[in-house]
């Protein structure tokens, strides 16, 4: 006979199992108290952590259950589970009939990027192998062979001692989680359209914005045909350049891949080339030295900076030589040192010099109030550099 006691020693706990065994017709009687505490404590967190797997299995099996993507575990042999998400994914009623299928049924041939599938989706597991983890879009086939595209994380997960293998599909569980994207990649393709459709008619605006700015130059040049006085026709001319100067921005931002920015490089250039053709006659012997940071400008910059170029260097041409010397004209724009965010842009030239007591700031011309207004319009600083001839400096 045997049983089992709890009882108190030292103000501990203890378990006991006595066996009492009769001898000599139960004349004698031995009894035997074996200590078997760390056996019951063992038993009691044996139970307990049984009790807490089956709980986080209960709570990992209701999660896999709810999710409303696809949970596909595989090894090297095929499929060994999915979640009910996976069935109607793929146009399925029992997970035994997904079991028994190959993963082949489910894609085509060939992927949208010309790819052999099975070629591919080895390189895929491969890498999900190597690194724990692997992300790409893919193209799946549903048993009606219908197909759509959709997102997949591959995990690798070991199982069993691994160590001193090679990083192969052997003794490794994956585990595919399948998000079907049909409706994102609806919605990106009428954003794409909407975009192109915005963009032409954006380079339509700017087209036309660039024929508006042309016939007002034209209408400004006819204008001059009839006018006498030089100082008008002067004045004009300088209106057309104006225009002209506006006239090709736009004219950038049509022909540009990108409307929100224009190559600030190619337009100096542009633009140079068109002032130089307007004083076709001052410009002789004037040779123009242009030196621009490869850089990208929005059109809120592009604009003034153009009319600030216009107006200093058609004071060069006008005010800066005399009819028989030879002389240099200089754009030269950089970055500011050691701060690529703020700009310098220099025009200058070699010719007779600013007159003297003469406040830039403060003139009466036109053209010198026009340009302290665009560098204000900038949140720039202008300053005049002492230097052969006349040359300005603008940082903003």
């Amino acid at each position: 006979m045997s049983q089992e006691v709890e009882t108190k020693v030292n103000g501990t706990v203890k378990n006991y199992l006595i066996v009492v065994q009769k001898y000599d017709r139960g004349k004698a009687v031995v009894s035997v108290g074996i200590d078997i505490s760390d056996r019951k404590q063992a038993e009691a967190m044996n139970i307990k952590l049984i009790t807490s797997l089956k709980e986080s299995e209960r709570k990992f099996r209701s999660l896999y259950e709810a999710t409303s993507d696809a949970v596909i575990l595989l090894d090297e042999k095929g499929f060994i589970d999915c979640n009910s998400a996976t069935l109607t994914m793929l146009s399925l009623n029992q997970k035994e009939e997904f079991l028994t299928r190959k993963l082949t049924d489910f894609y085509p041939e060939y992927q949208q990027n010309g790819q052999p599938s099975q070629q591919l989706l080895k390189r895929k597991i491969a890498k999900a192998i190597c690194k724990g983890n692997n992300h790409f879009e893919w193209i799946i086939k549903r048993t009606d062979n219908s197909e759509f595209p959709v997102e997949v994380l591959l995990t690798a997960m070991k199982v069993g001692d691994i160590s001193g293998e090679k990083k192969s599909f052997k003794n490794r569980v994956i585990q595919a989680v399948i998000r079907d994207i049909t409706e994102r990649k609806r919605n990106e393709e009428q954003i794409k359209a909407s975009l192109a459709e915005k963009e032409v008619l954006l380079k339509e605006i700017h087209h036309r914005v660039k024929n508006n700015l042309q016939v007002i130059s034209s209408l400004l040049r006819l204008q001059s045909r009839y006018i006498e006085d030089e100082n008008v026709m002067e004045m004009l001319k300088e209106s057309q350049n104006r225009v002209r100067s506006m006239a090709l921005v736009h004219e950038h931002l049509y022909q540009s891949k990108d409307l929100s920015r224009i190559d600030f490089s190619e337009y100096i250039r542009n633009l140079a080339s068109h002032i130089f053709k307007a004083y076709e006659v001052k410009a002789r012997g004037v040779k123009l030295n242009v030196k621009v940071v490869p850089v990208f400008l929005n059109i809120d910059t592009v604009v003034p900076c153009g009319l600030i170029i216009n107006e200093l260097v058609s004071n060069s041409f006008k005010y800066a030589f005399t009819e028989e010397s030879l002389g240099n004209i200089s754009i030269d724009f950089n970055y500011e040192h050691n701060n690529e965010n703020k700009f310098i842009l220099q025009v200058g030239d070699n010719g007779i010099g600013f007159p003297e007591g003469l406040d830039y700031k403060n003139s009466g011309s036109l053209g010198l109030r026009l340009v302290c207004s665009l560098v204000r319009q900038l949140k720039g600083e202008i300053e005049r550099v002492n230097a052969v001839g006349t040359v300005f400096k603008i940082t903003f």
